[in-house]
């Protein structure tokens, strides 16, 4: 850093910022403030510590970044002539004994992007003067700081709630079905495990030969075997077909049950003339014979199930952890198509009744984005066309690349977007919804995420039956 000579007051006049005040103002900015060069990636503040400068750009680049879980956000950038950073919060006058200028902290750090300078003033000093030079404005400027603090917090809870509710109750109805599915095969597992007990003692009172356990242990393995072919394919009346001739063997073989024990054989290509030579090869020992392969059967099968269950649960969390980025650098190379399927597995609820197409090109590049941020827009994209469509339709989920971005679209097939209003849909706190149900800053977030942290752009073409939301990113 070094300091340069003292700002003139012709020149401070300027900027946009201090254009229209008197000379006596100009020359007591000029007596407190000094100009200042940094050079290109100096920090000039941390967010966090107490502000104590106002910083106004005279040449280069500054941004200014926030900290968010996962690292450091690039919340804006400025190279305009005049743009400020820095204690601007101390210009609302506002202190503990409503006189004294409070110290703020500061909201973000700023860093140069390339060489800069700067005008630094004081920001205590800079404040005292402002709300002698402009009481009234003080008073305005310090009322809508502690408005828009309070409204945007207020705003943003809400907001953030809705968003978590309808996440939690998607997830949670995704996970409630496989979770239920592994619950009842495992208490199905426990009475195979049951039956196979039972059936290896009865064998072993009915003083089964060493022919007959020879035998059995050989049809145990015919119909792993079977079992891990795949089975043909039955028509449902060839399968009670089946099912019914199986089930007369097994009757004849005195094994109980034998209307529930034969779809198991019969789901694996087993069918009458295995059932009948099984009962001749194990003779006397046929009837406890053919429950415990019946058992063995099952709760492979009941196995599969926890598994499958098991691997869904997997999939689903993968698919939170995809969605959420919680693990992840916020800046990073991106693949747009997980974060649409991910988003789509988040919003399983809404989404119930709602046929979701996917048309993604084959060849779509991964792109550098902020994922988790993308991931907001298509859930707020995705949820307003779940709720157009009143939970019943069709959703389609488009992208395709060119050669200088990447196309995303989202399209329902709901009642459409008004003519008359289309033009204000991306406008903070304007909604379509009724009162209470929507916060009116979906779309504008999403706008802002678009627009200002990507460089790209959002529109909308909508008529009865079609809606598209046409997202461009650059590449």
């Amino acid at each position: 850093m070094s300091v340069c000579d003292v700002l003139p007051p012709e020149e401070l006049r300027t900027l946009f910022l201090f254009e229209k005040l008197p000379d006596e103002h100009l020359n007591w900015l000029c007596a407190h403030g000094k100009v200042k060069a940094f050079p290109a990636n100096t920090t000039l503040y941390h967010e966090g510590d107490p502000g104590e400068c106002f910083f106004v750009l005279l040449s280069g680049e500054v941004t200014m970044n926030r900290m968010v879980r996962g690292g450091e956000l690039e919340v804006h950038r400025s190279s305009m002539r005049g743009a400020y950073v820095g204690a601007a919060l101390a210009l609302d006058g506002s202190g503990n004994d409503g006189a004294t200028p409070a110290v703020h902290a500061y909201g973000n750090t700023a860093r140069t992007h390339v060489d800069s300078t700067f005008f630094v003033l004081p920001a205590a000093e800079l404040a005292q003067a402002f709300t002698e030079w402009f009481p009234m404005a003080a008073h305005l400027v310090a009322g809508m700081f502690l408005g828009a603090r309070r409204n945007g917090s207020a705003v943003g809870q809400r907001e953030r709630m809705v968003a978590l509710g309808t996440l939690t109750a998607g997830l949670t109805h995704e996970l409630g079905n496989p979770a239920a599915a592994a619950e009842r095969a495992a208490a199905n597992l426990r009475i195979r495990l049951g039956e196979l007990r039972s059936a290896r003692a009865e064998l072993a009172r009915a003083g089964a030969t060493a022919e007959a356990l020879a035998a059995l242990d050989r049809l145990q393995a015919e119909v792993l075997a079977h079992r891990g072919a795949e089975a043909p394919r039955l028509r449902p009346l060839e399968f009670a077909d089946r099912t019914d001739e199986v089930a007369e063997i097994f009757e004849d073989l005195g094994v109980e049950d034998a209307y529930e024990t034969a779809p198991s054989f019969v789901n694996v290509g087993l069918y009458q003339d295995w059932a009948r030579d099984a009962g001749a090869a194990l003779g006397p020992a046929a009837r406890p014979g053919l429950t415990w392969l019946a058992a063995n059967l099952e709760g492979e099968a009941l196995l599969d199930e926890v598994a499958d269950a098991l691997g869904r649960i997997t999939e689903l969390l993968s698919a939170a952890g995809q969605y959420t980025q919680m693990d992840r650098a916020p800046y990073q190379e991106t693949d747009l198509r997980k974060g649409l399927d991910s988003t789509v597995a988040m919003l399983a609820g809404p989404l119930r009744d709602i046929r979701v197409e996917r048309e993604y090109a084959e060849d779509l590049p991964k792109i550098q984005a902020y994922p988790a941020e993308l991931n907001q827009v298509w859930t707020n994209l995705i949820d307003n066309a779940a709720d157009a469509m009143a939970g019943h339709g069709t959703l389609t989920l488009r992208a395709r690349a060119d050669a200088a971005s990447v196309v995303i679209e989202v399209e329902d097939d709901g009642p459409g977007i008004p003519r008359d209003i289309q033009d204000r849909i991306f406008e903070p706190f304007f909604t379509t919804k009724a009162l209470g149900e929507g916060t009116g800053l979906g779309l504008d977030i999403s706008y802002r995420i678009i627009v200002e942290r990507h460089d790209g752009t959002v529109t909308v073409d909508s008529e009865p039956g079609r809606t598209t939301f046409r997202i461009t990113l650059p590449r």
